[in-house]
Formats: C-alpha cells, structure tokens, sequence
C-alpha cells in the first residue's frame, strides 16, 4: 500500500482575513471561518483588488505626510 501525501493549499479569506483552503484542483477556494467561497479566478481578481486599494491608500497616505 502507498501513501502520497497531499498538502492543502492555504490562502487568505477576503471577507473575515482568516486561513481559507484552495481545493486540490485549484478551481475553489473555500473559508470554513465564514462560509466565503468563490471560483479560484475570481478569488485571484478580487485579492488582486484588495492589492490595488492598499497600494492606493498608501500612496495617498505617504502623498499627505511623506516624512
């Protein structure tokens, strides 16, 4: 008998910031802390998001008070 060991892949849940799981073909990610689940793409587009808004917000941030 074999046994292949399979880790699950971890990501960051966008609505409560908790360990979500991507499933093991990559098609979904799924948190278990707040129900969230959506397709793996669209997961990607919106973290993508969230990466443009704090980039945005740090800009406008370090534009008021560079120092």
């Amino acid at each position: 008998m074999r046994y292949v060991f399979m880790a699950m892949l971890e990501a960051k849940c966008p609505e409560c910031n908790k360990k979500a799981e991507v499933n093991d073909d990559m098609s979904e990610v799924k948190c278990m802390h707040c129900g969230f689940s959506a397709s793996y793409d669209d997961y990607i587009e919106m973290m993508k998001g969230k990466a443009v808004d704090i980039a945005d917000n740090y800009q406008a941030s370090w534009d008021k008070n560079p120092f």
